[in-house]
């Protein structure tokens, strides 16, 4: 018994020393911050809101006035604003209080963030939907820089071009933030659906000027680079390049 006493002791003031490591925390305006997350939302006054089921038909929340809520993805289009909380989506109104959280803290989740225009309102140089950018990007055979400012509300991407370094400056929440992930380069998949082509790795991009189906069975060969689950991949056939969500791609071995 003295020696099963002392072995229990001595694990004792190991784990106190040595306590076991744990993430911590990422805080923002006193509330705990999670990936995906960004921003929150609270209610001048109870509100009803909505989600949309797959058959059509629609269940509906009553919302506490002054509860906060976790809000994930946005969407900015006819001068309207909408913010997915959890599988409801609600839209911007007076009733609507909304805190970002700053672009740099919602960059801290991802390994390799990769970030992308979603704001279908403002067009300009480097700003149509869908547009995106990371930091292994390379132009004219320089790596392009980001950097935040403004409370770290504000990124600033710079690159290199032909007449010198060119800097474009974006809205936190004009942003959406994805996992960048290498994958190995030369696998062949083939579609296990009729697909639509993406010339960008967010759901619903799809250019005017670029409107191809794939057919089921198609195949293609991965480029090399998954972000926000899209495996960007060049068809065996016409050579063209295009985004498809890695669910509906099946490997059938390397090239």
């Amino acid at each position: 018994m003295k020696k099963l006493f002392i072995v229990l002791l001595a694990a004792f003031v190991f784990a106190v020393v040595n306590p076991t490591k744990s993430e911590a925390k990422v805080m923002y305006d006193g509330a705990e911050v999670v990936k995906g997350q960004t921003g929150k939302m609270t209610f001048k006054k109870d509100i009803k809101v909505y989600k949309k089921n797959s058959d059509g038909t629609f269940d509906s929340l009553v919302v506490k006035s002054n509860n906060f809520f976790r809000t994930y993805d946005i969407e900015k289009y006819d001068g309207k604003i909408f913010y997915q909380m959890g599988q409801y989506r609600v839209q911007a109104t007076d009733l609507v209080v909304f805190k970002e959280v700053p672009v740099k803290i919602r960059s801290s989740f991802y390994n390799n963030p990769t970030y992308i225009y979603i704001n279908r309102d403002q067009i300009g140089p480097f700003m149509s939907y869908g547009k995106y950018f990371n930091k292994d990007e390379k132009l004219n055979g320089q790596a392009a820089k980001i950097s935040f400012s403004n409370d770290e509300q504000f990124l600033s991407y710079c690159f290199m071009d032909a007449d010198g370094e060119i800097c474009m400056g974006y809205q936190g929440t004009d942003i959406k933030i994805a996992e960048t992930i290498k994958r190995k380069e030369g696998v062949r998949y083939e579609l296990t659906a009729d697909t639509r082509a993406q010339l960008s790795p967010i759901e619903g991009y799809v250019r005017a000027d670029d409107n191809r189906m794939y057919l089921k069975g198609s195949v293609f060969s991965s480029l090399g680079i998954e972000i926000n689950g899209y495996l960007y991949v060049r068809n065996e056939l016409d050579s063209l390049v295009s985004y498809f969500p890695i669910k509906l791609l099946k490997s059938v071995g390397d090239k």
